[in-house]
């Protein structure tokens, strides 16, 4: 017997790998007495020969193999190639970035269509500057006979590399920006940086989407609710057992052909774009392995995205901030400020009152990044300044993500440097250790001094949570201040700085070795900062990364605009309870007492990202769905939607308010 204590996707096939059924639901299989291929698709790829009679029960908690007594079992795993696997070193110029870039498809898997599933698409080589071009000799790029002309400017190089990387094309120089291939297939990318980066991005999706859908006749023939959808339309007619077998480059010839309604049909939001600035220089090239690995879109920010509507917003964004910052200006004295923090109010701050109006620990208002709407999940910014909304990526995050090995357990530190502040020590301790299913190992301390808290910097934490008084000098301790710039070691993986201004000090720590840092940009309330610090605690204890753990907080709670990500924002505390994690916006129908409207988003987790299918369990079909993103909305009645939530179910979005499983259930 073999039993693992959560349910998984499991692929049965013959011994050669030819698809036989799939098991991702609560079902019960009974296999005879005969030669099999298991596929575990679990955090590590586990596959089990089997040869005899199995037996697979899977329920909502756990999955169980039994063997016959006679059956001979072979186990193998892999892992998934989620780090670099070689070095390219480029000196700052353009044309020499456009070299690295046509390596990168060096780390695909494969060329065929299956490229759309996430474990097939390796990690690029990792990019260092130095004085000349240096690309190992050992790496197997593909010649696919596709090629991405741009001009010789970083931005245009930066902007089409994700996808060079899944075409598997090369980049070159030219004069204006266009895909061609030996096929005769060509396509304009546009001539200004706005309109190159929306070609890129629609050319990408289309292909993406495209491939996701004939990949239904490769490993995985499970019927598809996108493949459904685009086989209903009057405008489509083409032989997917066909296309599964063309080279790249005949397959990009005949999804070029497709209406653009049709792709739209079957396409979903991305789940990120990161922003440039409008003209980056070469050190933008050490972090891009890391954006096209993501797959994330990668946009230059131009003036031509700034929409009249989008300057009104910008120009609120920045009222705000000169609001919650307590900024010195026209409109706000210091000496006001300063009567501010010594009148009664004061003592509900997460700073020290005799700070007066010190604005240390964050950016100045001229260096805050507003970035443009888009549709996708989340957004992400490199370069100078901090992003209002979304995460700054920082180089050394990545350079930090190499993980240590694990015994299973998830080790969390949660210091307490304010008595007044014991509320939300107590219960985020309750929180992580909530979950029966992983197991927890929970160091809790107040009044930790700066060489205490040094000491704990260092060690290999999972999650570091820090609450008391941060500014721009450092983290207040009975014995002083401990400045995160003089921390030579930081082990910790994620960091949650909820105090006032730890901007500064969060970039500190990740330049020291954290991977995420959650910091706050202006004074705090212990109010609000207690509700944040519970609602970030359970968001990654259900499995949510920090990038959208923080795009959550911002919208559904009171003070979350007052958060950013530093580092990197892919990074997780646990592996989610079910398949992925998901919100589940729920709403009711004024005129249907009884009937309930709900639509599932779900985002990404690594090894679980964009191009995964899964089987909503609400839904009730015998179809996949493309995971990551916004889903068709259904409606239910409540008593199915109570037989479906568990009290620690998921957190949900109901009636535009974030709430949990037990309060869903009293709502109810």
């Amino acid at each position: 017997m073999l039993r693992l204590p959560y349910l998984l996707p499991v692929d049965v096939r013959t011994p050669d790998g030819d698809p036989l059924r799939s098991v991702d639901s609560p079902s019960s299989h009974e296999l005879a007495a005969d030669d099999y291929l298991l596929e575990l698709h679990s955090p590590i790829k586990v596959y089990l020969r089997v040869s005899g009679r199995v037996h697979v029960e899977a329920t909502t908690e756990r999955v169980v193999f039994e063997f016959g007594d006679d059956a001979t079992i072979d186990i193998g795993a892999r892992s998934y190639h989620s780090a670099p696997g070689a070095t390219i070193t480029v000196p700052d110029d353009p044309e020499a970035m456009m070299k690295a870039v046509s390596t990168f498809p060096s780390a695909l898997k494969t060329l065929s269509p299956e490229r759309a599933w996430p474990t097939l698409r390796g990690h690029p080589p990792r990019v260092e500057r130095g004085d000349e071009l240096e690309i190992p000799s050992d790496l197997e790029v593909p010649d696919t006979g596709i090629r991405v002309t741009v001009p010789s400017e970083y931005w245009a190089v930066y902007t089409v590399a994700p996808l060079a990387y899944y075409l598997g094309a090369e980049v070159v120089p030219g004069e204006s920006a266009h895909v061609t291939a030996d096929t005769g297939a060509a396509l304009h990318l546009g001539d200004e940086p706005g309109e190159i980066a929306d070609a890129t991005e629609a050319l990408l999706k289309r292909v993406f989407f495209l491939d996701c859908v004939v990949r239904t006749e490769g490993l995985y023939p499970d019927e598809l609710h996108e493949r459904n959808v685009l086989e209903a339309r009057a405008d489509i007619d083409l032989d997917f057992a066909d296309l599964y077998e063309v080279s790249p480059a005949e397959r990009l010839a005949v999804y070029l052909t497709i209406p653009d309604e049709a792709v739209e049909a079957i396409a979903s939001p991305w789940h990120r774009v990161t922003h440039t600035e409008a003209n980056p220089g070469p050190e933008v090239a050490e972090l891009l392995p890391y954006l096209v690995n993501d797959l994330s879109l990668v946009r230059p920010k131009v003036g031509s995205e700034r929409s009249a509507a989008q300057s009104e917003i910008d120009d609120e964004l920045d009222d705000a901030l000169d609001s919650f910052l307590r900024r010195p200006g026209p409109s706000v004295e210091a000496a006001a400020i300063e009567d501010f923090y010594r009148s009664a109010d004061a003592p509900n701050l997460r700073r020290d009152g005799e700070s007066g109006s010190s604005v240390s620990g964050v950016p100045d208002l001229d260096e805050y990044v507003t970035l443009p709407e888009v549709d996708a999940l989340e957004q992400a910014w490199v370069g100078d300044g901090t992003p209002i909304r979304g995460t700054k990526l920082l180089r050394e995050a990545f350079a930090n993500e190499t993980p240590e090995p694990s015994d299973g357990t998830i080790d969390i530190a949660v210091v307490c440097n304010d008595e007044r502040m014991r509320e939300e020590l107590a219960s985020v301790g309750d929180i992580y250790g909530s979950r029966d299913d992983v197991p927890v190992s929970l160091t809790s301390k107040i009044g930790v001094s700066t060489g205490e808290l040094r000491e704990l910097l260092a060690e290999n934490y999972d999650v570091f949570h820090f609450i008391g008084h941060i500014d721009g000098q450092g983290f207040e301790c009975p014995d002083g201040i401990l400045d995160a710039g003089t921390v030579e070691e930081v082990n910790a993986t994620t960091v949650l700085l909820n105090g006032c201004r730890s901007h500064d000090q969060g970039i500190e720590l990740v330049k020291a070795g954290a991977s995420a840092a959650i910091v706050s940009l202006a004074d705090l309330f212990n109010s609000g900062a207690v509700e944040i610090g519970e609602t970030i605690t359970r968001l990654l204890y259900h499995g949510f990364d920090v990038g959208t753990t923080m795009k959550i907080i911002r919208e559904y709670t009171s003070i979350g605009d007052r958060y950013v990500v530093i580092g990197n924002p892919g990074v997780p505390v646990v592996q989610c309870d079910g398949f992925l994690p998901i919100l589940c916006h729920i709403t009711t129908k004024p005129t249907e007492s009884e009937s309930l409207n709900v639509q599932p988003i779900a985002y990404p987790v690594p090894e679980i990202g964009i191009g995964t299918v899964f089987e909503p369990e609400i839904f009730e079909t015998n179809y996949y769905h493309l995971a990551i993103g916004e889903h068709a909305d259904i409606n239910i009645t409540r008593d199915k939607l109570k037989s479906w939530i568990s009290e620690d179910y998921e957190p949900v979005i109901f009636n535009g308010e974030l709430i949990w499983g037990s309060e869903l259930l009293t709502e109810m």
